[in-house]
């Protein structure tokens, strides 16, 4: 790539991130932050051919107790061992 394309391209790039900085969301309507949000999320959002799904789930020793473990039981453990006193209602720890 020739010296002058390298150039352009780091001024392109810095004048974009200047836009891009000065740009105050809060001050844009709706529409404008969705127009925004369409605008950059392609250079956001990763694409679809380079995320890579994972087939296979591999747990250590120390966890397979975990998977085999029943939640409420889990729960109860959890608060015990963080000195919150004892899980008596069926809420999730959330």
């Amino acid at each position: 790539m020739s010296k002058e394309v390298k150039d352009a391209k780091k001024k392109i790039e810095m004048l974009t991130n200047h836009l891009l900085d000065s740009i105050d969301c809060d001050l844009l309507s709706d529409n404008q932050k969705i127009a925004y949000l369409k605008a950059i999320q392609p250079f956001v959002m990763p694409k679809l051919q380079d995320v890579k799904q994972q087939t296979s789930f591999e747990v250590s020793e120390g966890l397979e107790w975990l998977i085999e473990s029943d939640e409420k039981d889990i729960e109860k453990d959890i608060h015990r061992k963080l000195g919150i006193g004892t899980h008596t209602n069926n809420e999730g720890l959330a």
